[in-house]
Order: structure tokens, then C-alpha cells, then sequence
């Protein structure tokens, strides 16, 4: 695929940043954008990325709005439990529609709604964010973070990563979009009892919730379990979500 002439020649955009632009347009799965946001992004001291995407219906629960992430399953889970959308420190980086820094440690102590989770995102490792609102095929909006155990990014820094992230989410909202390039193996039933786990309901609760019995319901769970290779239900949670297997696109 041609790269964007109107990028290429931009002088500020750096030779590295150039060719993963090239690299996004011809990937052909998710797995190749992460494995390439994955390779980028050490290069400007940033160890994670996760991508969310837009709901319609106004969904803010991670299960429902990431569609690919390195974040690991303690961290994806520890989110969960804490209602990451709400936080304080997101809101405020959901504030602008413009490419936004953030240095988590700057207001870890009393700054945030969730001193706690601020604490443990510290300790992971995430302490400087950059949020890139993005824009997608269909006018399908959404968001790429950045985040590392660093000082604050600089604007130049910024441009770079938010042209890679546009590309990014174009790329992938594209990909997800061709139902036959999907690379989801879950069932739509594994689907909905893990969404139904990750919001806390028990197989009991799950079983009424969806019409189904509860040998059923642990059925499901152990054939994602298996398929995600993981070791419990919390475990395959956090995967699918890290994979974007139980947003809703």
C-alpha cells in the first residue's frame, strides 16, 4: 500500500516513525499492529499501549471499549475492578479532543479519585500517559494511549506517536471491519459468560442472565479458558480483553 504523501514529507516526523507508518498500512492483522506498536514504542521510553474504541451506546466498561493492548491481565483486572473510564486522572485526559500528557506521579498523592489505583499503576510501570483521541474508517472514533515509566513526553515526541497512532487505529478498525479477516476464536456464548465475569456475576447469576444452565455456563468458560490458554476465569477475562475479543465493534 502507498504511504500518505502528505506524511511522509512531513519534516518533523522522524525516519523511525516513517517506516512503521508503512509497516501499519500493510498489516493484515491486529496481532501484526500490536506486534509493531509493541517494537515502536521502547524507542520513546514507553512500555504499554492500549487502544480503545467508541461505543454508540455509551458503553465505558473495558470489556466493551478495548480492542487491542499489552497491558497485562493483573493490571486489565485491577482497571476493572476500579472503574478505570471514571478515574479522575482518565476524565481529565478525556477532557480534550486534543492529543493530551500526562505525568501520573504529579497527582498520585491526593490528585486522583483512586489513590489506590494510582499507587498500583505507578508500581506497574505507568506513570507518564499520552491519550490521542483518534478518528477511524466510518467516522468510528476512539483513543491510544501511551504509557511508561518516564518523565512527561515532549510535543515532538507527541506528534510522532500520535501519527502512529492514527494510522494505528485506521488500520485496525479497518481490519475488524472485514468479517472475514476476524481473528476472534470464541464463541458468541464464551463471549457473553466472560463479559458477564467481568462484571462480577457468579455462574448462578450468569445462567439467568443469558437462559442457559449453569453446567452450561462453566462449559463456556472452560472452552475460552482453553482457547485463551490461560490458568483460571480471571486470567481469561484479562486476555480477551488485552486481544479485544470481547469488545463489541
Amino acid at each position: 500500500m502507498a504511504m500518505n504523501p502528505s506524511v511522509s514529507q512531513h519534516t518533523d516526523i522522524t525516519l523511525e516513525t516513517s517506516e512503521v507508518l508503512q509497516r501499519l498500512e500493510d498489516a493484515q492483522t491486529s496481532y501484526d499492529i500490536f506486534k509493531i506498536l509493541k517494537e515502536y514504542i521502547p524507542s520513546f521510553r514507553l512500555d504499554f499501549f492500549i487502544i480503545f474504541l467508541s461505543n454508540k451506546d455509551g458503553a465505558t466498561a473495558l470489556d466493551d471499549r478495548v480492542v487491542l493492548t499489552n497491558w497485562d491481565s493483573e493490571v486489565i483486572h485491577r482497571c476493572m475492578e476500579a472503574d478505570y473510564y471514571h478515574w479522575s486522572f482518565v476524565s481529565e485526559l478525556r477532557a480534550s479532543v486534543l492529543p493530551r500528557c500526562a505525568a501520573l506521579s504529579e497527582v498520585a498523592d491526593g490528585g486522583t479519585n483512586n489513590g489506590e489505583l494510582a499507587q498500583f499503576m505507578l508500581e506497574r510501570g505507568h506513570d507518564a500517559f499520552v491519550h490521542l483521541p483518534t478518528r477511524g474508517m466510518g467516522d468510528q472514533t476512539g483513543v491510544v494511549s501511551f504509557s511508561g515509566k518516564r518523565e512527561m513526553v515532549t510535543i515532538g515526541e507527541t506528534m510522532n506517536l500520535n501519527f502512529v497512532a492514527e494510522h494505528a487505529f485506521e488500520r485496525l478498525v479497518s481490519i475488524l471491519g472485514n468479517d472475514g479477516a476476524r481473528e476472534n476464536p470464541l464463541s458468541d456464548r464464551e463471549i457473553e459468560c466472560l463479559k458477564a465475569a467481568a462484571r462480577g456475576l457468579s455462574v448462578q447469576e450468569t445462567s439467568k442472565l443469558i437462559a442457559i444452565t449453569t453446567h452450561t455456563v462453566n462449559y463456556h468458560l472452560a472452552n475460552a479458558q482453553k482457547k485463551l490458554d490461560a490458568r483460571n476465569k480471571v486470567q481469561s477475562v484479562a486476555l480477551a480483553i488485552q486481544r479485544g475479543w470481547l469488545g463489541r465493534f
